[in-house]
């Protein structure tokens, strides 16, 4: 990408991720920004969420009590 990109600050310090930006890297709206300080400068990093279809590959007996949400959230944190 080329350039800057700019976006505002909003009531309650809310900003929006520039199209150009999300398109670039491919953000969605499940994704996690993780942010930090490294002397005066803002690092935005991207923690990409993995999609639900990932889970496909786990064998779960139909035996076995499940709880989709959980394996969603674990899947997410990368416990999978």
């Amino acid at each position: 990408m080329d350039g800057i990109v700019s976006s505002k600050i909003y009531k309650g310090f809310q900003t929006v991720i520039p199209s150009k930006i999300r398109d670039e890297i491919g953000i969605t709206l499940e994704d996690t920004l993780n942010w930090r300080v490294e002397k005066d400068v803002i690092i935005v990093e991207v923690e990409k969420q993995r999609p639900l279809s990932d889970l496909a590959k786990f064998a779960i007996s139909l035996d076995e009590e499940t709880d989709v949400v959980d394996l969603k959230r674990k899947s997410g944190r990368g416990e999978l």
